[in-house]
This record gives structure tokens, sequence and C-alpha cells, in this order.
């Protein structure tokens, strides 16, 4: 049986959401083909393990049990998780792992950071590797990388918050010049719409900067699209074999999805009118986030619209050399009759598995998926040789100070 080790939570923004998606995917496996270690990486940055971390209330006040819960991390040198030891007799242990699934979002897990790691420690992992996670988390630099491959993104510019505390006046100009109203402006290296504004005139603008400079010190300023139509197409493979999923629109009721309505839909202090079912998963946790969100599964829009989109998604997920699922969201412009890209998401929430589900991919089975694409990654990366001899050490006498 394949040991499966969860890694959910993260120092991030997105630490809630992370902590729904990675108990989603555990309620969701196949226990009969892995056994799973669930690994927490509290607010704080401690790493915690084991099957405590399986009940979702002792999140909801998670410093009021940790003390009762075992502290363990992966090192770079070894491929599972050492749990150090307890007691003036206790011993280290280390549990080593087959497979990672990062059930993680934002910063300090999605970007690449975690994917390092794992990397070292030569474990195999489900998610986009180091550079395709930290292009796809950086919103100016995937836009630069989309624009090299002739993939279409919304106008755009951007700045360094140290430029506008310095002259803000000069970034308004800048910007102004650049762009007209309305605008979105975003922390370069955030998602679920956290510090994302829109500015109908200067003053919003400011107001929206003033936000975005709180989460980020890279900030970048995108054309508004009045009238559009949000469609998310998710991608699932590695190398040459990709297979796309059905595309979903989201029904907005606001400008546009905030967190709020991405994730909170029928909880407490929800901005939404309408609520969710309110069922529960294995697990106790309520189901909710990207899976109720209200959508249209398939999209309604053209077939030529879809057949766009399923070949962009694909050119987008090599174009970063993304492996594992995605989801890739666009704005069709709806007066240009035009399709752009919106950002790359390199750990969707929950896996996108709603979407696989509308092609006969059950969630179970989406995992499976995921572990045999990691392992096959993995293979391919321990095929390469990270030797070469040469005498440039032998020829060395004496080292100058």
């Amino acid at each position: 049986m394949k040991k499966i080790g969860v890694i959910f939570g993260g120092v991030t923004c997105e630490h809630e959401v992370s902590i729904v998606t990675g108990l989603q995917l555990i309620a969701n496996i196949d226990k009969k083909k892995y056994e799973v270690l669930p690994i927490y990486i509290h607010s704080d940055g401690e790493w915690y393990v084991g099957d405590k971390l399986l009940d979702a209330t002792i999140y909801k006040d998670f410093d009021s049990y940790k003390g009762g819960i075992d502290k363990g991390y992966i090192a770079p040198t070894r491929p599972g998780v050492i749990r150090p030891s307890r007691g003036f007799l206790g011993k280290e242990s280390f549990e080593k792992l087959d497979v990672v699934i990062p059930a993680m979002h934002g910063m300090n897990g999605e970007d690449g950071s975690l994917q390092g790691l794992l990397e070292l420690a030569n474990i195999p992992y489900t998610s986009s590797g180091v550079l395709g996670s930290s292009v796809g988390m950086d919103k100016i630099l995937m836009k630069k990388v989309f624009e090299a491959h002739d993939l279409p993104v919304l106008p755009y510019t951007y700045f360094i918050r140290d430029e506008w505390n310095e002259d803000k006046n000069k970034v308004l100009e800048k910007i102004e010049e650049a762009l007209t109203y309305p605008m979105f402006v975003k922390p370069s290296n955030l998602g679920s719409s956290i510090g994302i504004s829109k500015a109908k005139d200067r003053e919003g603008l400011i107001n929206a900067i003033e936000i975005a400079v709180n989460y980020d010190s890279r900030v970048i300023v995108e054309k508004g699209v009045e009238k559009l139509t949000e469609i998310n197409c998710s991608a699932l493979g590695f190398g040459d074999d990709v297979k796309t999923s059905v595309c979903e629109q989201p029904v907005n009721w606001e400008e546009f999805l905030t967190f709020e309505d991405k994730y909170m839909r029928g909880s407490k202090g929800a901005k939404s009118a309408k609520s969710s079912s309110g069922t529960t998963n294995k697990l106790g946790i309520k189901q909710g986030g990207m899976e109720s969100m209200d959508r249209r599964i398939p999209a309604n829009i053209p077939e030529n619209q879809t057949n766009e989109i399923q070949d962009l998604t694909k050119k987008t997920f090599k174009c970063l050399n993304s492996k594992g699922v995605v989801r890739i969201d666009y704005i069709i412009d709806n007066e240009e009759n035009k399709v752009y890209i919106n950002e790359i998401n390199t750990i969707p929430g929950s896996f996108s598995f709603y979407l696989w589900r509308h092609n006969g991919l059950e969630y179970p089975e989406l995992i499976d998926k995921l572990v045999e694409i990691a392992e096959k990654a993995n293979e391919e990366k321990n095929k390469n040789n990270y030797t070469y001899k040469s005498d440039i050490i032998g020829n060395i006498t004496k080292i100058e100070k």
C-alpha cells in the first residue's frame, strides 16, 4: 500500500481555503489503495502530522489542540517525514512517503517553494514543478511568459511598492497613460481574489492600490472589461499527454468574484443572497467553495469558443511545463468577442474535481491519476545525469585569501 502525504495549511492568506482543499481530498482518497498521512502547516510555520489532523473541528481553535499533536517536517535529505523526539528518552522517527499531494494555495506552497523542498528530498509530488509553480503564481511574470508564447492576455502595467511610496502621482500617471478606466488592481502574488479591487476612476484607483500594496511589493493593473463572460477550464496530465475538462461558467451576481463569493457561499457573513446546500463531507467539513458556487457546466458559450478555450488550455499547460491538474481562468470580452487568459491556478480549489466529474472521472479516480503522474514525473527526473567529473578540483593548489 502506497503512503501518501497530503500537505495543507501554510503561511499564506489562503490558509483556511487550503485546509478545506486538503481535508476534502483526504475524505475522497481510496483508503484501500493508499495510507494517508495528513501534514498540516500552521499559519505560524510549524508543521504537524498524524491522524488527529483529520478532525475538521480542531482548526477552529487549533492552538488549543496542538499540544497533543505530533510535530514533523520534511528534510531536504530524506524522502519522507521526520517526527522529532518527545521527552527525555524519546527517539526521532522517520516515515517514508511514496508521493506527496500539496493541497496548498498561495504563497509558501503553490509558488514553487514547497516544490523545491520536495525536489531536494526526491519525493514524487502531484503539483506543477518549481518553475511552473513560481511563474503561475506571479501574475506579472506569468503574463510576460504568455505574451512570449503568443497567448492572449489583457493589456496591463505594473509597479513596485517603493515606487508608490516615493511618488504616487508618477505611478498614477504611468497607469493612466497605459490603460483607461475601469481597471483591476491586483497583488502580483496572491489568489482567491484577495486584495483585488476594481477602479472606476482615479479615487478608486488610489484606494485599490492602497489595498494591494498591503499584500505584495509588486502590483499589477489590468484593463477592466465591462461586458464579459468568465470561463474556467481544467487540464490534467504531464508532458505531451494533456487532457482538458469541460468548460464552466461561474454565474456572477456581483462585478467580480470576491474571496467570500468563491469560498463562503452559505456561510455566516457571506455576501451572497443565495446559499449553498449546507451538506457536509466525510470529515465534517461543510461543502462549499469552488464546488458549490453557482456555475453552468458546461458553459453556455458557442462550440467554437469552447474549442478555442480548450486548445488554449493545453497550450498554456505546456507553456509552463505544468503537471498534475491545473485550472485556467478566462475572460471573454463580449464586445470584442475575444478570449483572454486571466490566470492559471497550478493547485486549483478542490483540485477542480467537479469539472472532471463531468468528464466521467470521479474524485477518487482523479487522485489516482495525480499519483500516477507524480510517479511518472519523478521517474523522468531520476533519468537525468546530475554528476559531471572534471579536473577543476584536482588542479587547485591553493585558495588565495
